[in-house]
């Protein structure tokens, strides 16, 4: 291969002259040596072909190290070489070895003289022609029987000696000393080749991809090889060549793939055996700091290891100090390279040395996890796993502290600790892989009955075992804790129980009664750091819950978001205090602090973590009326994560997502979902109570009137016995007073929409005026208009576009029922408009306007005179006055229309004031509905 003799040519020419230039008939002796893949072998072809040319002859062997226990292997390639005899087989000077003999030690080269003086004579016929060059690769791999006889042979020719062209190991001093004493005796030669400069690697590849990618890769491919040009080759093998012809030029991606791997592993190997043992303990090892621990682990002297470090850093197989290799792709190749057994050793005798030398924890895990070996359970394995656990979640490193658990489990022989870790296992699986922990808690409820765990464990696991729906077990772990504090006061335990209590009261509040006491509560809040955010969050969310002060609330729920931060074991801290701030009506503040941490969920590609913050962000955006985005996020939150692994709550998403199909119109869908099951144990959770209510308007919607009425009843016969009677969890009263109206039941709906009006504090304006809608329409028409203006003006503050464009659609016919048609009209398509933009296909079909014959519409209502005159007029209008007037007349402000039309607000007026003059009218309301043509639909 020509391009592995970049930066060459002065040590070919050199090497050509030296031999081909000689006069006097000494012998020479030309020595390459280099680092692996430096491009020796194809320096010695070449600079054989170069002297060759010029007269002389040649013999050549290549030595190998699976061939140097063999006498005469070198000498038998020679001899290929010469003339053949009769037979057509060069002449044999040395007896074929048979099986039967027995191998020679390597450390006595010692050869008959017979051979000796053959092969002399052979090389004395040959030099009496014209002068001879024997080259030999690799000959640090040649057998010493055949070294031998070449000094031997070299030494006694009188004046037209042979030459010796030798490619060597990576220093010269690796020559083997035969050939050494050679040197000393005739003229010799030594060239040294190093790596290619990132200058020798760009040209290299300009030769081939041109300038532009060379000079744009060259720096990468000198620092990921070290200027070897075999690993640069390999390099540039698994590099997809831009197509042939394809135009524009498209730049050159270089990819380390199996070429590139198989490159340096032959590096490797063809190191010799010390360097692959050291590679091989290095990428066990991770690098080379500490020599002597490396030596312990494969077995070698400190100069040897220091020795095949040096050669490995020079092959480019190492980073220049040699203490870690320089692509990882190599450290990969070299452990898929390592037997399954010896990788096994390896890692086992590697755990074992960090321990013993006072390592982190962390360093020893890495040698013990997915590498399981046969050896005795040993005490100290189980722990180290167990702290490498402990730091890894410090860290978030979750995934690698499950993996440590698993394994610290495997190798345990002491039935009360493996019990402990699978403890901890468990613990960790609930918290960011729900739909894994199940059945490690129910392998562990017998255990935690019997009272085998510590008391910290034991009110964990019955954290896990509530959302699972255990509910008789986690009881039953939690009054063995209560216990305990009873016993023995702990102020950390203490903050735990306090936090779990919090927890079931605001969320597990129909398994709250069945723990009869909690002593916890007088001993927490000092040496329970962990506790104070999980605290304060959980007594935001029932303060929420119980109607308590809402700036309060929100306050308290922000100081939590703003001081805590993203991670496995906060996840459900953060999500409890954005339950708090929906639960307090502050849905702005809640949307924003909901989407920063789904970014950063997306960021971290976390799908538990997503699908925790898009259930809550689907029950946010419901709450202001943006169906479209509920049933997205809600959806997204159901895929994130199965159906088994949100446990009892899966009546959030769930019921969310039936909410938004139902005001949508999509009933059928709707009991679709319906139809899913549910764990039984969800109906005494919080988690219940959404449901209920979501079965209940989806019952509603589709005429069960009085199986709805049986959901609302529900709810509220559980919240009141739960304490926790807030509309902001679900309005049940409304739902009760809307059936009650929909049964035509004036008087009933009235009361129950009273009642939630008096109950709804002032700052939830969103409930306070769906109350108002629905106690409007229990009066008669010349009663609503003033109450819907105030339930319009309460939605708008509340934020809720759904609720809103019922007010509209509400107030728009009331005034149409009063006579004022051309106001309800404006109203009407007002809240046609809000339907339209929030989702509720539903309600937008039963208010869009048909147009008929004549230029009215169905829902218009003036006069057929008007629509004559409008006809007329509207004729004078030019396309700019009707596009602005269209506008007008579905209910576009000034500057919504200006924004639309891309136009000024001024602009919009004047247009207005033409209408006006054009068709004889005074007012916006008094436009003739003949105007809302096709140009207001593509607007």
């Amino acid at each position: 291969m020509t391009s592995l003799l970049i930066e060459r040519d002065e040590e070919k020419a050199r090497l050509i002259r030296f031999f081909a230039g000689r006069s006097d008939g000494r012998g020479r002796v030309g020595v390459i040596s280099g680092g692996v893949g430096s491009g020796k072998t194809a320096l010695l072809n070449q600079v054989s072909e170069g002297v060759m040319a010029s007269g002389v002859q040649l013999l050549s062997a290549v030595a190998a190290p699976s061939e140097q226990a063999f006498p005469y292997a070198v000498l038998e390639q020679l001899l290929q070489g010469l003339p053949s005899q009769g037979d057509g087989l060069p002449p044999l000077l040395f007896p074929l070895p048979s099986e039967h003999d027995p191998r020679p030690d390597d450390s006595d080269p010692q050869v008959p003289l017979t051979i000796l003086r053959c092969f002399h004579r052979t090389l004395a016929e040959l030099t009496v022609e014209r002068p001879l060059l024997i080259a030999i690769d690799d000959v640090q791999f040649a057998d010493p029987q055949s070294l031998t006889c070449l000094a031997y042979a070299v030494r006694r020719l009188p004046g037209n000696r042979p030459s010796l062209l030798v490619a060597c190991g990576d220093r010269a001093c690796s020559t083997p000393a035969s050939v050494r004493e050679l040197g000393h005796q005739l003229d010799l030669c030594n060239v040294r080749l190093g790596p290619l400069s990132e200058r020798g690697v760009n040209g290299l590849l300009a030769d081939t991809f041109g300038a532009v990618d060379a000079d744009r890769i060259a720096p990468a491919l000198h620092a990921a090889t070290g200027g070897n040009p075999l690993l640069l080759h390999g390099f540039l093998d698994d590099t997809p060549r831009p197509a042939p012809g394809s135009g524009g030029r498209v730049a050159l991606t270089p990819k380390a793939g199996e070429m590139f791997r198989q490159a340096a592993l032959g590096c490797v190997h063809r190191g010799g055996e010390n360097n692959l043992l050291t590679a091989r303990g290095i990428a066990v090892l991770g690098g080379a700091e500490a020599v002597p621990l490396l030596c312990a682990l494969v077995g070698l002297e400190e100069r040897t290891v220091r020795q095949a470090v040096s050669a490995l850093a020079e092959a480019g197989i190492l980073d220049e100090p040699g203490t870690a290799f320089r692509h990882e792709a190599v450290r990969e190749a070299v452990l898929e390279d390592l037997p399954a057994e010896s990788a096994a050793q390896l890692r086992s005798l590697a755990a074992r040395l960090l321990y013993e030398d006072g390592a982190s924890p962390t360093a020893v895990a890495h040698q013990l996890i997915d590498h399981e070996q046969p050896a005795s359970h040993e005490e100290w394995v189980p722990q180290v796993l167990r702290e490498a656990a402990r730091w890894a979640l410090a860290d978030d490193e979750v995934a690698f502290a499950t993996r440590c658990l698993q394994t610290a489990e495997r190798r345990c022989a002491d039935d009360q600790e493996r019990l402990a870790i699978r403890a901890e296992l468990a613990e960790i699986l609930w918290r960011v892989k729900p739909s894994a922990s199940a059945q490690q808690l129910q392998s562990l409820a017998a255990p935690v009955r019997a009272g085998l765990l510590p008391p910290n464990q034991t009110l964990q696991l019955a954290l896990g075992m509530l959302w699972n729906g255990q509910m008789d077990d986690a009881t039953a772990a939690i009054r063995q804790v209560n216990d305990v504090m009873s016993k023995e006061p702990d102020s950390r335990l203490g903050c735990e129980l306090q936090a779990a209590r919090l927890l079931m009261a605001s969320t597990y509040p129909g398994t709250l009664g069945k723990v009869q006491h909690w002593p916890g509560q007088e001993h927490g809040g000092r040496g329970a750091t962990a506790a104070v955010m999980p605290i304060r969050a959980l007594s935001a969310l029932q303060a929420a819950l119980r109607q308590e002060s809402g700036d309060a609330v929100a306050e308290q729920a922000e100081q939590v978001l703003r001081g805590t931060r993203l991670t496995d074991m906060s996840r459900q801290v953060l999500k409890t205090a954005l339950l708090a701030l929906v639960y307090a009506e502050r849905l702005g503040p809640a949307t924003l602090w909901c989407d920063r941490l789904l970014a950063e969920a997306e960021a971290r590609n976390a799908p538990s973590w997503l699908a925790a913050f898009n259930a809550v962000r689907a029950e946010i955006a419901y709450r202001r009326g943006h169906l479209v985005k509920a049933v997205e996020c809600a959806e997204q939150a159901l895929e994130q994560l199965p159906a088994h692994g949100w446990g009892v709550g899966i009546g959030m998403p769930l019921a969310t997502l039936v909410k938004a199909r139902t005001a949508m119109g999509h009933h059928d869908t709707a009991a679709e979902l319906l139809e899913s099951p549910v764990p039984d144990a969800m109906y005494a959770t919080r988690y219940g109570a959404h449901y209920l209510y979501a079965r209940g308007r989806h019952q509603l919607a589709t005429g069960r009137h009085h199986a709805a009425m049986t959901d609302f009843a529900a709810c509220g016969e559980r919240m009141r016995a739960w304490g926790m009677d807030s509309a902001t969890l679900v309005p049940w009263r409304l739902g009760m007073a809307e059936t009650w109206l929909a049964l035509d039941n004036h008087e009933k709906a009235a009361e129950w929409a009273k009642d939630q009006l008096a109950r709804a504090a002032e700052s939830q304006p969103r409930v306070r005026g769906a109350a108002r809608r629905v106690l409007a329409a229990t009066l008669p028409p010349a009663e609503r208009p003033k109450l819907l203006g105030q339930a319009i003006s309460a939605l708008q503050s509340g934020g809720d576009c759904y609720e809103m464009a019922r007010a509209l659609a509400d107030l728009g016919q009331a005034h149409k029922q009063l006579g004022e048609v051309a106001k309800g009209r404006l109203l009407v398509r007002r809240a046609w408009r809000m339907a339209e933009g929030c989702g509720a296909e539903e309600l937008y079909r039963s208010l869009q306007p048909t147009p008929v014959r004549g230029g009215s519409s169905e829902t218009g209502g003036e006069p057929s005179g008007n629509g004559r005159a409008d006809t007329a007029a509207v004729a004078s209008l030019t396309d700019a006055e009707r596009r602005v007037a269209s506008l007008a007349v579905y209910g576009y402000t000034n500057r919504e229309i200006a924004a639309k039309l891309f136009i000024t607000i001024s602009t919009v007026e004047q247009h207005l004031t033409r209408v006006y003059r054009k068709i004889n009218i005074s007012h916006r309301q008094d436009l003739p509905v003949s105007l809302d043509s096709d140009v207001a639909h593509s607007a």
